[in-house]
């Protein structure tokens, strides 16, 4: 301090002063905790795994906005490798905005693991969302090694960054790129898109590179152009040493299919080996279509056995693929006039398509003798199977049936292509000897509106023969029509129709009794099979009638203990199409009043829940609730649980399940209400409670869910309930139990709805021909949504002809489906187990009776 000052002067100097010291020292003593702070930190151990496996349990049965923010927690820094990891891929699968940048930082990592997950996560967000990382991701690359440079490339090459395409060519030469997962662990590399970066010009100067690899994606990039500029090039890559390369190139030509480009791929498919020709065929089947398949045709040698060898498996190709594009080609093939096995594949397959130009050649077939058409020493196959189950006129009819379903305005064409032929087959006689009309026929000739069957159907519905007397042993082959005619009468919408449909309900004598309890003491089995039929079948004709008046009739039906379960169950079903929502109420309190809970009590209760499992009633969701309790039968509780899912379910009764699934007893049944009705999020939640169970838990609701799918309506179709269940199965693929990804339940949808509609198996069902049109006219349809829904069921049912046709077409809905069918050309491995097919439920198509499902005896 300056000696001249005064002493008051000193005092405000001093005073001015002291603030600054102040302010050092506090300064000093922040800097000093932050640093012990962040040492204390660093010393700090990171979490083990069982304490990131707690903590991710608990993250993983919030809400979706809790749960990411949570997981942008664990994206930061201080963060160990592994949480960050898992953040990483959850912030991504849910295209998180503020994730992303978290992400990024990520890339920017000195952890080589880190930088990959880092970088693969980007590739969820996809361009523009994470065109940001372009320049981060260039900078890893010049320090990746060989942990994460396959995964950077790829970033890099999906955000469409060029300057990255020489490293990345390098890596693909290599092999490493064609290794690349995507977080989900499904395949991630697909050569168009990194083609995609440079010119075609540039890549064609690539064609005579010496690495096979290489020449194989400048053939893949120019068949993708389907330009004819690169005719020379392609011809000269089919004729490449290399099989992998020559089956690429000939794509190109088979879609360019012009006069120059036909000629070079003929000739290399003529001239190839077996193993070779096979593979060429093949990559017809994925980049051509059916198109470029029946061209192949024209390939297939002359030999007797090659040719009738190479035509099959050609047309085996096309059934595989069910190309809708490939209804031309398929027509012009049948005009052809080839052998009538040919020119029948061709028209079952336009059929697959709902194409009806099928149909003229299908009622021709109906028209054909089995035991005459296929010469036993040429076609020994088809003519073992025309004698013994008549096999291809039945998928003809029902491929008929499937198109006058699709094609209300071509009624006239195709009663005029193929009524007379289901009616001369009906009349006529199975080869093996049993009594026709077989199912799909009727099913057609009802669906068609054939006048004539009319009469027919009446008289196969109502056989004027005395009942098989007691004790009687063998079924009599009259009474294996009525159940069938009595359905597909109903069918008809015909007025002649009730009077039948009530006549044969009522037809069993009020004092004989052909429950279970009374055909198993024996003496009346056959009959009671008789009545069984005509009770099922009659309440199958009042469910395709529709008509509210056969609501107390199929009421009286059930409630009679005297009548067959079967039939009473299936007169069950049958009230979710004839009740008002009046009745629905009705049969819903005839449900919960029911207090017993002996057999008889549980069977009339679960048959009555058949309703609502069929028609959705949402206003019944609180009395459905009060049944999942341990006092239910489980039987019961698994009925309530569906009928609670497929009618959706409100925030608020979603709410009180996801409360219930803490009770063990009614666990499997709230979570598998909560998988059907819920939305997605709600899905992942409920999925994510099973990690605080034991994996039997796990086990009960996949058992209880295995046996939900056996049958799918146009009303479910209609109402968007496939499409939610779809979307709930793939949402818990991403979500894990145990550390294992839960696609069990996607595994378990695709094959029920993949396999349970192969056939029609009850009123208004829908098969896998109508689902395969219905989802091909949305997805090309003006309804955002119900296109998106489609692209991702399409995706979901490995409708891969569909996906493939779709992917060219523009905007959106082309890059939706080129995703798709990409990945449903590489799929991935189920990573979790998945119970068996529900036994019982036979794929093959019966000409008698079918119950849809086994009810409680």
């Amino acid at each position: 301090m300056n000696d001249y000052l005064d002493e008051d002067e000193a005092a405000v100097t001093k005073r001015s002063a002291m603030p600054v010291v102040m302010g050092l020292g506090a300064a000093a003593l922040v800097g000093a905790l932050v640093a012990a702070f962040a040492l204390n930190r660093a010393s700090a151990p990171p979490p083990t795994p069982e304490q990131v496996a707690k903590e991710k349990v608990k993250i993983g049965v919030l809400p979706l906005t809790e749960r990411m923010a949570e997981f942008r927690k664990w994206a930061g820094p201080e963060r160990d490798v592994r949480s960050r990891q898992e953040a990483f891929t959850q912030l991504a699968w849910e295209k998180d905005p503020e994730g992303l940048k978290l992400i990024i930082e990520g890339v920017k990592s000195k952890d080589h693991v880190l930088t990959g997950t880092a970088s693969m996560a980007l590739v969820e967000y996809g361009s523009p969302l994470a065109d940001a990382a372009k320049a981060p991701l260039l900078e890893a690359l010049k320090v990746a090694d060989a942990s994460d440079k396959p995964q950077i490339c790829w970033a890099l090459v999906v955000l469409k960054e060029a300057q990255a395409f020489d490293t990345c060519l390098a890596e693909y030469k290599l092999g490493n790129l064609q290794t690349v997962q995507r977080l989900d662990q499904n395949r991630a590399f697909d050569p168009e898109v990194l083609a995609s970066l440079v010119s075609l010009d540039r890549l064609a100067t690539l064609a005579g590179d010496e690495t096979p690899g290489l020449r194989q994606l400048v053939a893949i990039a120019l068949s993708a152009s389907a330009d004819p500029k690169w005719i020379d090039v392609l011809t000269k890559l089919v004729n490449d040493k290399s099989v992998d390369v020559a089956r690429e190139a000939a794509v190109g030509l088979g879609r360019i299919a012009n006069e120059a480009s036909t000629q070079p791929l003929l000739g290399a498919l003529s001239k190839a080996d077996k193993d070779s020709r096979e593979k060429i065929l093949e990559a017809l089947q994925n980049g051509v279509g059916t198109k470029g398949l029946v061209l192949a045709l024209k390939t297939v040698s002359k030999s007797p056995d090659e040719e009738k060898a190479q035509t099959r498996a050609i047309f085996k190709l096309i059934e595989q693929l069910q190309d809708p594009r490939g209804g031309d080609a398929l027509y012009e093939y049948i005009k052809t006039n080839p052998k009538p096995i040919w020119k029948i594949q061709a028209a079952l397959r336009l059929a697959e398509i709902g194409d009806v130009r099928g149909g003229e050649t299908l009622g021709w077939r109906l028209e054909q003798d089995s035991k005459k058409l296929y010469d036993p020493k040429e076609f020994p196959k088809e003519h073992a199977e025309g004698m013994a189950k008549d096999a291809e006129r039945v998928t003809a009819a029902r491929y008929l049936a499937d198109l006058a379903i699709l094609n209300p305005d071509k009624l006239v064409d195709l009663r005029k292509a193929a009524e007379e032929g289901a009616l001369s087959w009906s009349d006529a006689h199975h080869p093996a000897g049993r009594l026709y009309p077989h199912a799909n026929a009727l099913r057609f000739l009802a669906h068609v509106k054939a006048a004539a069957a009319l009469p027919k159907l009446r008289a196969w519905a109502d056989p004027n023969v005395p009942f098989p007397k007691d004790g009687e042993e063998t079924f009599p082959a009259v009474w294996e029509v009525p159940q069938s005619a009595l359905r597909y009468l109903g069918a008809s919408k015909d007025p002649s129709a009730w009077a039948v449909l009530e006549k044969q309900i009522k037809r069993r004598p009020q004092k004989t009794n052909v429950s279970w309890e009374s055909l198993e003491q024996g003496g009346l089995t056959v009959l009671g099979m008789v009545f069984r039929s005509l009770g099922a079948g009659s309440s199958q004709g009042f469910a395709e009638l529709g008509d509210p008046k056969a609501f107390p009739i199929l009421v009286k039906h059930i409630e009679d203990p005297y009548e067959q379960e079967q039939s009473r169950f299936e007169a069950c079903a049958a009230l979710a199409w004839v009740a008002t929502d009046e009745d629905m109420a009705g049969v819903l309190k005839k449900a919960t009043d029911i207090t017993k809970t002996d057999k008889s009590a549980n069977f009339l209760r679960g048959c009555y829940l058949e309703a609502f499992v069929q028609r959705p009633y949402p206003t019944g969701a609180e009395a459905l609730f009060t049944l999942l309790t341990s006092k239910s039968d489980l039987e019961i509780r698994h009925q309530a649980a569906r009928a609670l899912g497929k009618s959706g379910l409100t925030k608020p009764m979603a709410d009180k399940l996801f409360a219930k699934l803490g009770e063990v007893d009614n666990r499997a049944d709230a979570a598998l209400a909560l998988l059907l009705g819920a939305d997605a999020d709600m899905a992942v939640r409920t999925i994510g409670t099973f990690n605080d169970a034991n994996p039997e838990a796990l086990g009960e609701l996949k058992d209880v869910y295995n046996r939900t799918f056996s049958y799918w309506s146009d009303r479910n179709y209609d109402a968007g309930d496939v499409a939610r269940w779809v979307r709930n199965a793939n949402a818990i693929a991403h979500a894990k139990v145990h550390n294992n990804f839960q696609d069990w339940a996607g595994a378990i949808v695709a094959r029920n709805l993949v396999e349970a509609t192969i056939i029609d198996n009850g009123p208004h069902s829908i098969t896998r021909t109508q689902l395969r049109v219905r989802l091909l006219r949305d997805a090309k349809g003006a309804d955002v949504a119900k296109r998106d829904a489609a692209v991702m069921m399409l995706k979901f049912t490995k409708e891969r002809g569909v996906l493939m046709a779709l992917r060219h077409e523009p905007g959106a809905l082309g890059e939706m489906a080129k995703k798709a069918f990409f990945e449903v050309l590489n799929p991935k491995p189920i990573a979790d187990s998945m119970p068996d097919a529900p036994k019982g439920r036979d794929g093959a198509e019966a000409a008698g009776p079918n119950i849809r499902q086994n009810p409680p005896r």
